[in-house]
């Protein structure tokens, strides 16, 4: 029998019936068969099978490239412009301290720069700091290290022969604006001395600190570190002095070879202040007396002795002193009336004043030509010729007189002869009871002829050393002053107390009662005097710059 073939018959599918739509025909919407899905022309949606995508095409790496290139143009273009800015601004601020502190020509820049910065240092105005006598050392060391290097700025400098202090140098052969100016930067640096006299340097640390607050023998009582130093108090064993002393200095500044006369004569006097100073009168009183010996030797072809060697004084007949003796007594007799010796020093005083009052007055020709101003010049040549200063680099001023010929009256030697009243004031006061008003009376006159100098000075640089004199001078009167005149109101206080316990005493009709009441309350009421005057005279002792105005105030504190 043959077999049958079973045919599995599948069941018919049935035929989807695809929607028909009124836009677009059902073949093109539902094709049964999809379009091949190629990964350059369609978008993954990050599902399973997730597409490459390019993000740094062609035309943005070309953007990007631009846009760096121009972020580091103009970067660059910023930073050249505030490098620029930065460079003015130093060079303007050089220019300035240029003209207030002129430097010789011959020296480098850097050297100029230092002496400058010093300079600038000792003088600032800053009312919320004080003067950093370490920085005004550190600033001439360095320029005194380099005007003595043959390799910078000392070609040509010499040694002092072998009798002279050690590190002595001979000058003489340099330009006289190179000598002034190693001269100056010498006396900065010994006055910087004297203000850091005693500091020393922990050579373990490398740090300076004041005299007192080490720990050793020589010290056993060591003051607290100054607020902000962290660690703890030096020791003695590591410790040595920081800077040379003033007297090595000044030592070197008196045996130099090169100077003028006038400047040995400051530097003798500025070492005998500081001898003064440190307790040895003894070598003061020598140094001022070589110092006056100096300034007679000057001039030696005089009619007479110019000094009686007995009681120094002046005498009349040699004529007019000389600049340097007349210096040089003055502060011969101040260190006396310092010592006591008031008997002497007082008739020298005198005779100081007296000599000063009959110097010759300034020649008016002459103060116009030295000043610039020509009286028939017009105001447009002045303005070009202030324009074209700017422009041009400051000259170096000229020498100052050597002091070997007789000064004129001018507004500086009034401010000295009103130091020179208070100076006699000072000592009337002091010598009896019976010369108190006296000596008063010359402390005002003294305060009078200061404050009428300091209103006529202008404010040109040349009037700067008058001006500076003439505030020292209405500042010290006015206290010296206010303590006289306070030391009189306490013996008046004691005079009323007096006058309560006994019974008071009238004259006929009770006439005369009221006079002593007016006498008594007299320097009470000098006292509103004096403290109106210094109110009044506040702005010309300090000397306080202006506020800015304008844009200038944006920078200003």
């Amino acid at each position: 029998m043959r077999p049958r073939l079973l045919l599995l018959r599948r069941p018919a599918k049935r035929p989807a019936q695809a929607l028909r739509t009124f836009i677009q025909s059902s073949v093109v919407l539902y094709s049964p068969r999809s379009r091949p899905q190629l990964p350059f022309l369609s978008v993954s949606s990050g599902a399973r099978n997730p597409q490459r995508v390019r993000f740094m095409t062609t035309e943005r790496k070309e953007r990007l490239k631009y846009e760096i290139k121009l972020g580091i143009k103009y970067t660059s273009y910023i930073w050249i412009a505030l490098g620029v800015l930065f460079i003015g601004s130093v060079a303007v601020s050089q220019e300035m301290l240029e003209r207030e502190y002129p430097t010789p020509h011959e020296w480098s820049f850097l050297t100029r720069q230092r002496f400058r910065g010093g300079h600038c240092e000792r003088d600032q105005t800053d009312p919320r700091r004080m003067t950093s006598w370490n920085r005004v050392m550190i600033w001439m060391k360095s320029t005194i290290e380099r005007l003595e290097n043959p390799e910078i700025d000392g070609d040509g400098l010499k040694d002092a022969p072998h009798d002279r202090p050690p590190g002595t140098k001979d000058i003489s052969s340099k330009p006289e604006s190179w000598r002034r100016g190693y001269y100056e930067a010498m006396m900065l640096l010994a006055k910087a001395a004297e203000h850091m006299d005693g500091w020393v340097v922990d050579k373990s640390r490398k740090m300076i600190f004041p005299p007192g607050m080490m720990v050793g023998p020589s010290n056993p009582r060591p003051k607290p570190l100054p607020l902000g130093v962290k660690g703890p108090r030096p020791k003695e064993e590591d410790c040595e002095l920081a800077y040379e002393t003033a007297d090595d200095i000044y030592l070197r500044l008196i045996a130099m070879e090169g100077l003028t006369s006038r400047q040995r004569m400051d530097a003798r006097l500025a070492y005998a202040s500081w001898l003064e100073f440190k307790g040895a009168t003894g070598p003061a009183g020598i140094i001022y007396q070589d110092a006056l010996e100096s300034a007679l030797s000057q001039r030696p072809s005089l009619p007479a002795e110019p000094v009686d060697k007995k009681t120094w004084t002046l005498n009349d007949a040699a004529g007019p002193p000389s600049d340097n003796l007349i210096t040089s007594l003055t502060a011969f007799a101040a260190f006396k009336a310092r010592s006591g010796d008031i008997s002497s020093a007082l008739p020298i005083f005198v005779s100081i004043l007296k000599a000063r009052r009959n110097l010759p007055k300034p020649d008016t020709s002459l103060t116009e030509s030295l000043s610039g101003i020509s009286p028939d010049g017009s105001i447009n040549i002045k303005l070009i010729k202030q324009i074209a200063n700017i422009f041009k680099p400051p000259p170096y001023p000229a020498p100052p007189p050597d002091g070997a010929n007789p000064p004129v009256r001018d507004a500086k030697e009034m401010c000295e002869e009103a130091a020179l009243s208070l100076h006699i004031g000072e000592i009337m006061y002091a010598s009896q009871p019976a010369t108190r008003e006296e000596g008063l009376g010359w402390t005002r006159e003294a305060v009078d002829i200061a404050e009428e100098q300091l209103h006529k000075l202008g404010k040109l640089r040349k009037d700067r050393p008058a001006r500076t004199t003439c505030r020292e001078c209405m500042a010290s009167g006015l206290d010296n002053w206010a303590t006289m005149v306070a030391g009189l109101a306490k013996e008046e206080a004691a005079k009323k107390e007096a006058a309560k316990v006994q019974p008071k005493k009238s004259g006929w009709f009770g006439l005369w009662g009221e006079g002593e009441e007016e006498d008594l309350t007299r320097w009470v009421a000098e006292q509103k005097v004096i403290e109106e005057r210094r109110r009044r005279s506040q702005d010309l002792i300090e000397e306080l710059k202006p506020p800015a105005n304008g844009l200038a105030s944006l920078f200003t504190a």
